[in-house]
Parts: C-alpha cells; sequence; structure tokens
C-alpha cells in the first residue's frame, strides 16, 4: 500500500460522529454559545454573591439554600425581591441555557441582549440598595466612591432612583454626570424641574448651575489636570488588605479625581470595612464591567 493511501486511511476517524464533534469545536460561532453559558455562569455567582441574603431571608425553616434549585431562586426573586431583576434573570437563564447543549443555538443578538440585561441586574441592585431606607441617596457617605463608577452607570442608577424619590443629592450628582458626559442641556433641564417641583431653591439651583458651567467649560483642562498623573506611580496604585487596587486615568467622558478617590477607597478598606459592605460589595462587582482604558 502506497504512501498516499496509509495517510488518507490515517485520517479516517473510528467514529465518524467525530467529524461533527470536530467541526463544531473549529466553527467560530461556538464561540456566541459558550460566552452565553458564561453568562449565565456569572449571573449564578451573583444571586449567590449578591442576592443570597434575600432568598435565605423568606426560606422555609426545612429549606436549605444549598438544596433547592435555581427555579425556585429565582422565583422567589421575582416574587419577593424585584419582579424584574427576577425576570431578566430567567431570561439569561433560557438563552444561557442553550448555550450548554450540543443542539442549542444562541445568535449574537441574543447573545448582546443578555449581556447588557446582566450588566443591569447589578445596576439594579444597586437602585433597591438607595431605595432602602437606611441606604437612602445621600445619608451615606459615599459619594466619592460611587463617583468612580463609569458614567454611564451612575447616570442609569440615579435616573432609576429618581423613579422613586429624588433630593438634592440625586439632583447635584445627576446633574454633574450628566455634564461630564456631555449632555450640558438635561443638566440644565433637571435643575429647571427640580427647582419647579421644588426639591432644591433658587440657591441651590444657581449655585448649581455655576458649578456645571464652571464643570462644562473646563473639562479640556480637567484631562490635562488628570494627565499629569500619568508618569506618577503612585497616582493609581493603592494596597488594600494586601492587595493591589490599581485605578488610572479616566477616559475623556469620565473626568475624577484619581488620587483622591483612591485614597478615600484605601481609608475606607483601613478603617472602615465593614461600614458599608453591601455598598461596597455592588461597587467591586460593578466595578468589574468598566471597559474604561488606563494607563
Amino acid at each position: 500500500m502506497d504512501r498516499t493511501k496509509i495517510n488518507n486511511l490515517a485520517l479516517i476517524p473510528i467514529n465518524e460522529s467525530f467529524v461533527d464533534v470536530f467541526e463544531t469545536f473549529m466553527d467560530d460561532n461556538q464561540k456566541t454559545k459558550i460566552r452565553a453559558n458564561s453568562v449565565r455562569q456569572y449571573v449564578e455567582g451573583i444571586i449567590d454573591l449578591l442576592l443570597k441574603d434575600k432568598i435565605v431571608a423568606v426560606l422555609k425553616p426545612n429549606e436549605d439554600y444549598r438544596g433547592i434549585n435555581w427555579g425556585r431562586k429565582i422565583t422567589i426573586i421575582k416574587e419577593k425581591y424585584d419582579r424584574n431583576i427576577g425576570e431578566n434573570i430567567q431570561e439569561i437563564f433560557r438563552i444561557g441555557g442553550d448555550g450548554s447543549h450540543f443542539n442549542g443555538q444562541v445568535i449574537d443578538d441574543d447573545l448582546h441582549i443578555i449581556i447588557n440585561k446582566a450588566i443591569h441586574i447589578v445596576e439594579d441592585i444597586f437602585v433597591n440598595y438607595f431605595l432602602a431606607p437606611e441606604h437612602r441617596f445621600g445619608c451615606e457617605d459615599i459619594y466619592t466612591i460611587f463617583s468612580m463608577l463609569p458614567l454611564h452607570h451612575r447616570i442609569y442608577i440615579l435616573e432609576n432612583v429618581a423613579t422613586h424619590y429624588t433630593n438634592p443629592d440625586i439632583v447635584d450628582r445627576l446633574s454633574l454626570a450628566y455634564t461630564k458626559s456631555g449632555d450640558m442641556n438635561k443638566a440644565i433641564k433637571l435643575l429647571e424641574n427640580s427647582l419647579q417641583e421644588k426639591v432644591i431653591d433658587e440657591f441651590f439651583y444657581n449655585c448649581q448651575l455655576v458649578k456645571i458651567n464652571i464643570l462644562y467649560s473646563n473639562l479640556t483642562e480637567l484631562y490635562e489636570r488628570n494627565a499629569q498623573y500619568e508618569n506618577d506611580p503612585k497616582r493609581s496604585v493603592a494596597i488594600i488588605d494586601g492587595n493591589q487596587l490599581v485605578v488610572g486615568l479616566p477616559t475623556s467622558k469620565d473626568v475624577f479625581d484619581t488620587a483622591r478617590a483612591v485614597q478615600i477607597f484605601s481609608e475606607w478598606f483601613e478603617t472602615d470595612k465593614d461600614k458599608y459592605p453591601e455598598f461596597i460589595n455592588l461597587f467591586l462587582y460593578l466595578m468589574k464591567t468598566d471597559n474604561r482604558q488606563y494607563n
């Protein structure tokens, strides 16, 4: 038998179904399925790490959290915590579950939908945090840390909190966030509506108007000022519980005082690590979605 025939025979798989598996393994579309399944796993982690206490609080005496299935957990979230969050989790589980099966189908559009839903879940938990009377926005000293979140997260959270209640602290931070995102008109409109609805008074309105005008007109200067930290290794490094936290320069769409933020964040962990544990957990998980480019 010549060499060519031997080579051809050697390439014939023992089990022809191997060809199907191999083609699936090499198919770029499988990346979509794998990511969809990963989104589901990520949300499973969110439930266990951020929502477990909410579920355990309503379990029957004979129920053990580790022994109940995901369907039961999602039902509790929908009925006892937040229906919208529960329904989003249910949809992620459905699509992510398709990604875990050999014959399952997940298209790119579905993947993008559940990724956005997964990110919004943590944002929506943040909203619920600020809806609790003891955590109402403005009654805790979390402003600097909260301002480290990317603008789109801050805006989403504060806008959704404002559908339930509003106060001068929300107006202050939301108008600044609008301004930093380049939407000066939206910031002014918020101030005008808040004045009309007597959420703020004329003194607050005039002071805030001056503040956002200065901020808007000096954005370029602020970027340049932050750029001074670029060659300073201390600007972006904090040691927290023996771990290194790196916070670098913001993008042109997001400005915050990096050095001050890192300093305060470090102090939280050194002196008041148990002061706002739920807030810190939410902050850290939402920051994992931060796609800003840091130097």
